[in-house]
């Protein structure tokens, strides 16, 4: 029993965490590297090599989704998607790596 009540409780801690972190891309492309967050909007096309156009009504970033993670499911151009991760500053410019994601 206590087994399941910490669980559940680790379960909506990070649920909380999730949700505090809602961004548009106009944020992630200005936040510091590592930070986590949660993007919803447009994937874009294929930039090759696991990256993707993504946007929103604020703007455009470049997102990583390893093939792991798109391994049972169909990506295409104009999907409605939330994405999950962090930002990963690289050159001066801002990506989002994606650990997970739903589409919408």
């Amino acid at each position: 029993m206590k087994r399941l009540l910490l669980t559940t409780a680790l379960l909506a801690a990070s649920t909380v965490t999730i949700a505090a972190n809602d961004m548009h891309v106009s944020g992630a492309l200005n936040a510091r590297d590592n930070t986590q967050a949660t993007l919803t909007g447009t994937l874009g096309k294929s930039l090759g090599h696991e990256r993707y156009e993504f946007s929103d009504a604020s703007g455009q970033i470049t997102v990583e989704i390893d093939d792991d993670i798109t391994r049972h499911i169909t990506l295409k151009s104009g999907q409605d998607v939330t994405l999950y991760g962090e930002i990963d500053r690289e050159h001066d410019t801002n990506e989002f790596e994606v650990d997970y994601l739903i589409i919408n």
